[in-house]
């Protein structure tokens, strides 16, 4: 079986030659994209116009833990630090990761789902292990251990679960690419039928176009190279003449074909109208502005004071000598509390000094708005709630992209951290989802709600006090009227300080990531699993989230239920 497994780890190398890419910081935004051809001026190639954003999240897994299972993969890495070097040069904003548990590829997938809703273009780029389980594919993290079948499911992430983000985020196109290995490492621990490769795509959402390695039921080739043998045609493509995706496509099928003596064919699905009229930029300059690019990203967290003295020396004119004379004053203004200051939170202290927030205005109404400025604070305190304090939100249902319901919140007594909150129901525009009022109690230090049906552990929402690069997590279980018992695990995570725009007025917001799994035990009837993916956006001002968007997949089916619900009005004290 160990041989059989070995001979499995079939991630594509290429036998042609590419220099490591710089290794840039993994969520480094790019520059705007232009919408008409660049121009060529000298040795530099310049956008000509355009604000069109294209968002791609770039996987690279290797490192697996199980290696009698999953054998550990030398390319991936390499392939994802060279690719997303390559989409930032062509003006992509660039979501780099790296080694990820199961845990870290749905908050990475959920974080690209929140960024892409509207932008121009969406790409994903998986390299690792792939492996088919009845005609569903499932990409795994380097946590997972497979002994079986009925495993995989379980370890690892669904490509569905991918494009039901391109999907809701209705980007105008959506590019898929799975530099895979293609072969089932546990082929003779499977029941099911076809094992080798991954399928070929049910249906996918419209204006998508899914890259594999090679033809479903294939086995990709293996290689001594540095990247896998499409990356490494792909890296080949993007410094060719024709950079619609068609032409990168063409070039780099023939690299892979060329490196594989033909026993390797790339395939492509999606619609080819999309493949002729999408385009590769470029946007910026690889030369110098990279290098100095290079070295920001590198320090733009930093609390030493050096680190910007460093750059303004390298760089007296530079591109970001504005933001680093701010920063280095506030370092040398106050030196204890810089010190005090984490890395991450010191960057969203660094570029946002002003920040405008409503601080209670309904649709018609603006008594209680306030507007100034303060920083962003490194540290957010559980809310001081009072009585009195309301908040109205309207629920979306994502599916038909409609208004669903709309209810308020509001604080109608106080004990200590033990908060009573009543809920109501506001009659409008969809009467029939109107509810009898109810009450509830809320724990102010997590801004959890007591709930009835919960007989063990919590669900903590938010553990105060919040602080870039926080994680927890948790567990809770309960059971429903009909004597169903559901178990839920949680992973959450503070990610960024976010720009957000809801009804109620445009906030600097707190982001919250919640992934994790839940399981329904029925009293009678087979047991059921899912995923679930919950993103809140806290605000410290408005003492609650303004946004939260909801997601929740069963089994190997896509998205179950999906929702968002946003702050339409909201009065505290």
């Amino acid at each position: 079986m160990r041989a059989l497994v070995v001979a499995a780890a079939c991630l594509g190398v290429a036998h042609a030659q590419h220099p490591p890419a710089p290794s840039d910081r993994s969520d480094a935004p790019g520059k705007s994209l232009p919408t008409a051809t660049a121009a060529l001026t000298g040795n530099r190639i310049t956008p000509s116009s355009g604000q069109g954003r294209r968002i791609a999240l770039v996987i690279g897994n290797g490192d697996y833990r199980y290696p009698d299972n999953l054998p550990r993969l030398a390319n991936p890495v390499h392939d994802a630090e060279d690719i997303a070097s390559a989409l930032r040069r062509f003006g992509f904003e660039v979501i780099e990761r790296k080694n990820q548990t199961l845990e870290a590829m749905h908050q990475s997938i959920a974080e690209f789902g929140s960024r892409i809703g509207g932008s121009e273009a969406a790409l994903f780029f998986f390299a690792g292990h792939g492996i088919q389980v009845r005609n569903q594919n499932y990409l795994m993290p380097i946590n997972a251990k497979v002994e079986s079948e009925a495993m995989v499911p379980y370890q690892g992430v669904n490509v569905n679960q991918i494009l039901d983000e391109m999907d809701n985020g209705r980007s105008s196109a959506n590019i898929v690419i799975l530099d895979a290995c293609r072969n089932n490492p546990v082929t003779g621990k499977f029941r099911s039928g076809q094992t080798r490769g991954l399928a070929s795509p049910g249906g996918v959402p419209k204006g998508t176009v899914i890259v594999y390695a090679t033809d479903p039921g294939n086995v990709a080739a293996d290689g001594d190279g540095r990247n896998g043998l499409l990356t490494a045609g792909l890296l080949t493509a993007f410094k060719g003449r024709d950079l619609s995706l068609d032409g990168v496509l063409t070039v780099a099928s023939a690299e892979v074909e060329r490196a594989s003596a033909q026993a390797q064919t790339p395939y492509v699905n999606g619609p080819k109208t999309l493949q002729k009229n999408f385009h590769f930029r470029v946007t910026v300059d690889p030369g110098r502005s990279e290098v100095e690019r290079t070295f920001w990203t590198s320090i733009e967290r930093s609390t030493d004071a050096a680190d910007f003295e460093a750059y303004l020396k390298h760089y007296p004119q530079g591109s970001y000598r504005d933001l680093a004379e701010n920063q280095l004053r506030r370092l040398r203004a106050k030196p204890v509390e810089a010190t005090r200051t984490p890395a991450t939170a010191a960057a969203a202290v660094a570029a946002v000094t002003a920040v405008n927030e409503r601080k209670g205005a309904g649709q018609n109404n603006n008594e209680g708005r306030q507007t100034g400025t303060a920083q962003l604070p490194a540290r957010v305190e559980k809310p001081a709630l009072q009585i009195g304090d309301r908040w109205v939100y309207r629920r979306i249902d994502l599916w038909k992209n409609e208004e669903s319901a709309r209810f308020e919140w509001r604080v109608s007594g106080t004990d200590g951290d033990s908060i009573n909150l009543d809920r109501a129901m506001i009659a409008g525009k969809v009467s029939t989802d109107a509810r009898p009022a109810s009450s509830r109690r809320v724990d102010r230090s997590t801004w959890t709600f007591a709930d009835a049906s919960v007989s063990q552990g919590r669900r903590v929402t938010f553990a105060f006090p919040l602080e870039i690069g926080k994680t927890w997590e948790f567990e809770y279980a309960g059971k429903r009227d009909n004597g169903t018992r559901v178990t839920h695990q949680r992973v959450a995570r503070v990610e960024a300080w976010e720009d957000v725009e809801v009804p109620a007025g445009k906030f600097k917001a707190l982001k919250v990531v919640h992934t994790g799994r839940f399981e329904v035990h029925p009293t009678i009837g087979p047991a059921s699993s899912g995923n679930v993916t919950e993103v809140l956006w806290y605000v410290p001002a408005v003492k609650s989230f303004v946004k939260r968007e909801y997601r929740d997949t069963l089994g190997d089916l896509r998205t179950r239920e999906q929702f968002r619900e946003e702050l339409t009005e909201y009065k505290v004290q």
